[in-house]
């Protein structure tokens, strides 16, 4: 978490922007204590991990059980 103060969101927002562009936190420091946290926006498609989605086929129930064959090594 980066640190800021009420001068430094006065004077120098534009580096603070910077920070928020890259998904940083900033807490705001005013005489030497914590007055709020600047929190980056989340943007609005989250985000989605490979193999991490549902799947659009429904799975049988007994996904687990050995299929009801009879096997036979020739």
């Amino acid at each position: 978490m980066k640190t800021a103060t009420i001068r430094d969101l006065r004077n120098d927002f534009a580096r603070l922007s910077k920070w928020l562009d890259k998904g940083e936190t900033i807490e705001i420091i005013k005489r030497g204590k914590h007055v709020a946290d600047l929190v980056p926006k989340p943007s609005g498609k989250p985000k989605v991990l490979a193999g991490c989605t549902p799947s659009p086929y429904p799975l049988p129930d007994d996904i687990d059980e050995p299929p009801p064959v009879t096997w036979n090594a020739d």
